[in-house]
């Protein structure tokens, strides 16, 4: 078995293939970022331990929408 191959659309060829990359990507961390968000709302109280969390902290920051960042 070789290496899985990339899906490839014929009509992404020079600038709007790089837009439509960027774009992508920007996309993909965005619905990280939800995913993460999302697993941490979901963690007992001695996983949020292991990670130095409280449940207060992770709970507000699943709370924040997934195309905000906090620092």
């Amino acid at each position: 078995m070789g290496a899985p191959r990339k899906a490839q659309f014929g009509c992404e060829q020079g600038p709007a293939r790089n837009a439509f990359s960027r774009l992508w990507h920007h996309y993909c961390a965005l619905a990280a970022k939800r995913r993460s968000r999302l697993a941490l709302d979901e963690l007992d109280k001695h996983l949020l331990d292991d990670i130095g969390l409280t449940e207060e902290e992770a709970r507000r920051e699943a709370s924040v929408p997934f195309w905000r960042s906090r620092l």
